[in-house]
């Protein structure tokens, strides 16, 4: 991985700041989660995966999808 610093919309909820968790399960594996600990986001619907770049434009797509205005 590089230290390439990566875009990521706010949350499409609460409009925090989302931040990136990683750890190791065979490999290193990524998580992008709202920072926020009272947003309604469920916790088992963040990306997860291997690749930090794929995790990210998930994350990113959820809040391209948002409906609010």
């Amino acid at each position: 991985m590089t230290n390439t610093k990566l875009k990521m919309n706010p949350c499409p909820l609460c409009g925090r700041k989302p931040i990136i968790e990683h750890w190791y399960s065979g490999g290193i594996m990524y998580m992008v989660k709202c920072n926020n600990p009272d947003c309604p986001i469920p916790v088992n619907s963040y990306p997860k995966g291997r690749n930090l770049n794929d995790v990210v434009d998930e994350w990113n797509k959820r809040s391209d999808n948002d409906d609010r205005a």
